[in-house]
C-alpha cells in the first residue's frame, strides 16, 4: 500500500495501536528505499480466497492513498525440499 507523503508516523501509530485487534497477522513491511511514496506490505495469510474476501479491511485508514491485493498460492510440487508432511494428498 502507498501511503500519501509524509504520513509514515500517523500509520504507523495507527498500525501500532491496532495491532493487537487485527487477528492472524504475521508480518509488516516497510519499504525503505525508491518509490515515489511511503510503501508497506502486509503478508496476510488465510486458507482460502473466500475467508481473505470475508475479513475486509481491517486496516488503520490513515493516509493511504492506494491499495493493491495480490494473491500467493503455495504449489508445493513446484516447491524445493519441502518435508512430505507439506504436500498435500493428490
Amino acid at each position: 500500500m502507498d501511503l500519501e507523503p509524509g504520513g509514515e508516523s500517523t500509520f504507523e501509530a495507527a498500525l501500532r495501536a491496532e495491532q493487537s485487534r487485527l487477528q492472524g497477522e504475521t508480518l509488516w513491511y516497510r519499504m525503505v528505499a525508491g518509490g515515489t511514496a511511503p510503501r508497506y506490505v502486509r503478508l496476510r495469510p488465510r486458507p482460502t480466497l473466500s475467508a481473505l474476501l470475508e475479513e475486509g479491511n481491517d486496516l488503520p485508514g490513515t493516509h493511504i492513498a492506494k491499495m493493491t491485493i495480490e494473491i500467493l498460492n503455495l504449489r508445493p510440487q513446484m516447491s524445493y525440499g519441502l518435508p512430505s508432511a507439506a504436500m498435500p494428498p493428490r
